[in-house]
């Protein structure tokens, strides 16, 4: 088995999502601000899948890294200000903006996990998204070293630069039961789109003429 470091599909997913706030927000400076945080979050993943160079010569892995941790205390006081900003606080957008980098908060599992359990009531009360909610209980548990629930999180396995598999998962039989009731995919649906995301990211890139 080989792990190989990827962009996750949550940048492409994140995408997707409504393109503008239609509704009054309670906070909409906080929205503006989780926009802008998301956009320079995405930048450097969105470049190393294009497999495009930073024209000032940076290494993006370490731009992406030095993002995360910079964004960090911006996270953690918006956490204390207003709990889990949900569409009625910031809308749907900006609201999935903040759960994709808590994603990435991965260097402070304990926050993700905080935020996780602040999630789940905002889920059951159409406040957020539940499928965020699915990638982040994923997320959790793979920086718990506990199984996944739903094979969000993706290693790949096989001959050349493999093919996805679940890095872990909880009882297999049934977790497209557990997707399902959530609005999900079937698994292996999943995985053939993130193999091709990783077999895009890493095709050759044509010589210059």
């Amino acid at each position: 088995m080989k792990s190989v470091l990827l962009l996750t599909a949550v940048w492409s997913l994140s995408a997707g999502v409504a393109a503008a706030q239609t509704k009054p927000v309670l906070y909409p400076k906080l929205s503006k601000t989780l926009d802008s945080l998301a956009y320079v979050d995405q930048w450097p993943m969105q470049q190393l899948f294009k497999q495009l160079p930073d024209s000032a010569g940076r290494n993006l892995v370490q731009v992406e890294a030095d993002n995360f941790a910079r964004h960090q205390p911006i996270l953690e006081k918006i956490v204390r200000q207003v709990g889990y900003p949900g569409f009625q606080q910031v809308g749907e957008k900006s609201s999935n903006n903040f759960w994709l980098l808590v994603q990435h908060a991965d260097a402070h599992p304990d926050f993700q996990r905080q935020v996780l359990q602040l999630m789940l009531p905002e889920v059951k009360r159409k406040n957020a998204n539940p499928v965020n909610y699915a990638y982040l209980t994923d997320r959790v548990a793979i920086n718990s070293a506990q199984p996944e629930e739903y094979g969000t999180q993706v290693v790949y396995q096989g001959p050349g630069i493999g093919v996805a598999a679940p890095k872990s998962l909880r009882d297999p039989k049934n977790v497209d039961k557990r997707r399902a009731a959530i609005g999900m995919e079937p698994l292996n649906n999943y995985l053939n789109m993130m193999t091709k995301m990783h077999e895009e990211m890493n095709r050759p890139k044509p010589a210059a003429l």
